[in-house]
Protein backbone atom coordinates (compact mmCIF):
# COMPACT_ATOMS: atom_id res chain seq x y z
CA UNK A 1 0.00 0.00 0.00
CA UNK A 2 1.51 3.43 -0.91
CA UNK A 3 0.31 7.09 0.43
CA UNK A 4 -1.02 8.59 -2.29
CA UNK A 5 0.36 12.15 -1.78
CA UNK A 6 4.12 10.49 -2.38
CA UNK A 7 3.81 7.22 -3.67
CA UNK A 8 5.50 5.83 -0.47
CA UNK A 9 5.10 2.30 0.73
CA UNK A 10 3.26 2.84 4.31
CA UNK A 11 2.05 -1.16 4.85
CA UNK A 12 0.08 -4.08 3.51
CA UNK A 13 -3.58 -5.03 3.41
CA UNK A 14 -3.06 -8.32 4.46
CA UNK A 15 -6.19 -10.66 3.52
CA UNK A 16 -8.40 -12.28 6.83
CA UNK A 17 -9.92 -14.62 4.68
CA UNK A 18 -13.37 -13.21 5.58
CA UNK A 19 -15.41 -11.55 2.52
CA UNK A 20 -13.53 -7.98 2.18
CA UNK A 21 -11.98 -7.84 5.23
CA UNK A 22 -7.93 -7.07 5.22
CA UNK A 23 -5.71 -6.43 8.49
CA UNK A 24 -3.91 -3.39 8.24
CA UNK A 25 -0.03 -4.26 8.52
CA UNK A 26 3.01 -1.73 9.21
CA UNK A 27 5.94 -2.63 7.40
CA UNK A 28 7.79 -5.01 9.33
CA UNK A 29 4.59 -7.16 9.65
CA UNK A 30 3.20 -6.15 12.38
CA UNK A 31 -1.24 -5.60 12.51
CA UNK A 32 -1.99 -2.43 12.72
CA UNK A 33 -5.48 -2.69 13.70
CA UNK A 34 -8.06 -5.63 13.49
CA UNK A 35 -9.64 -7.23 10.40
CA UNK A 36 -11.37 -4.08 8.56
CA UNK A 37 -12.87 -3.15 5.88
CA UNK A 38 -10.65 -2.31 2.85
CA UNK A 39 -11.81 1.87 2.57
CA UNK A 40 -11.09 1.66 6.81
CA UNK A 41 -7.89 -0.31 6.39
CA UNK A 42 -5.82 2.33 3.54
CA UNK A 43 -7.36 5.31 5.40
CA UNK A 44 -5.55 3.95 8.59
CA UNK A 45 -1.99 2.88 6.74
CA UNK A 46 -1.80 6.18 5.23
CA UNK A 47 -2.77 7.78 8.26
CA UNK A 48 -0.12 6.35 11.50
CA UNK A 49 1.63 3.40 8.77
CA UNK A 50 4.86 5.05 9.11
CA UNK A 51 4.87 7.07 12.44
CA UNK A 52 3.70 3.66 14.04
CA UNK A 53 7.00 2.02 13.31
CA UNK A 54 8.71 5.40 15.26
CA UNK A 55 8.88 4.74 18.84
CA UNK A 56 10.64 2.25 21.15
CA UNK A 57 10.61 -1.62 20.33
CA UNK A 58 11.79 -4.82 22.21
CA UNK A 59 14.47 -6.40 20.01
CA UNK A 60 16.80 -9.60 21.80
CA UNK A 61 20.11 -8.80 20.84
CA UNK A 62 23.76 -9.40 22.48
CA UNK A 63 24.62 -7.17 25.62
CA UNK A 64 26.92 -4.83 23.70
CA UNK A 65 26.15 -4.86 19.85
CA UNK A 66 29.12 -5.52 17.84
CA UNK A 67 30.52 -3.10 14.92
CA UNK A 68 28.23 -3.90 11.61
CA UNK A 69 25.56 -5.61 10.80
CA UNK A 70 24.30 -8.36 13.17
CA UNK A 71 21.90 -11.01 11.65
CA UNK A 72 19.70 -11.25 14.49
CA UNK A 73 16.93 -13.85 12.75
CA UNK A 74 17.77 -16.27 15.31
CA UNK A 75 18.77 -14.85 18.84
CA UNK A 76 21.14 -16.61 20.63
CA UNK A 77 20.20 -18.54 24.13
CA UNK A 78 22.29 -15.67 25.78
CA UNK A 79 20.48 -12.37 24.26
CA UNK A 80 18.22 -10.30 26.28
CA UNK A 81 15.65 -7.60 25.86
CA UNK A 82 16.93 -4.69 24.54
CA UNK A 83 14.94 -1.15 23.72
CA UNK A 84 15.65 -0.61 20.04
CA UNK A 85 14.33 1.61 17.43
CA UNK A 86 13.39 0.96 14.02
CA UNK A 87 15.66 2.68 11.17
CA UNK A 88 14.96 0.87 7.67
CA UNK A 89 11.96 -1.35 6.60
CA UNK A 90 12.07 -3.11 3.47
CA UNK A 91 9.82 -6.17 2.37
CA UNK A 92 12.87 -8.52 2.66
CA UNK A 93 14.50 -6.85 6.49
CA UNK A 94 14.00 -4.33 9.10
CA UNK A 95 16.89 -2.87 10.77
CA UNK A 96 17.50 -2.13 14.25
CA UNK A 97 20.16 -0.24 16.44
CA UNK A 98 19.71 0.16 20.59
CA UNK A 99 17.76 3.15 21.09
CA UNK A 100 20.36 4.37 24.04
CA UNK A 101 23.23 2.89 22.44
CA UNK A 102 26.70 2.35 24.15
CA UNK A 103 29.60 4.54 22.28
CA UNK A 104 30.87 1.12 21.25
CA UNK A 105 27.92 0.20 19.63
CA UNK A 106 27.26 3.31 17.53
CA UNK A 107 28.33 1.76 14.58
CA UNK A 108 26.08 -1.60 14.73
CA UNK A 109 22.74 -2.68 13.68
CA UNK A 110 20.94 -5.69 13.76
CA UNK A 111 18.65 -7.22 11.15
CA UNK A 112 15.22 -8.96 11.54
CA UNK A 113 13.37 -10.93 8.85
CA UNK A 114 10.31 -9.30 7.69
CA UNK A 115 7.39 -10.12 8.91
CA UNK A 116 9.33 -9.55 12.33
CA UNK A 117 6.71 -11.62 14.10
CA UNK A 118 7.93 -12.02 17.84
CA UNK A 119 11.44 -10.77 17.62
CA UNK A 120 10.72 -7.31 17.43
CA UNK A 121 8.12 -6.74 20.11
CA UNK A 122 5.84 -3.58 22.42
CA UNK A 123 6.67 -4.60 25.35
CA UNK A 124 8.99 -7.52 25.92
CA UNK A 125 8.29 -10.51 27.86
CA UNK A 126 7.85 -10.54 31.15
Amino acid sequence: MHRPSDDERVGYLVPDGGPGLVVPTTLVGTPLGAAQEEDTAVALLVAVGLRSLDRRWWCRLPATLPVGVLPAGEPEPGWDWRPVVVIEASPIGCTVRPEWPAPEELAGRAVLPVPVRELLVEQPPA
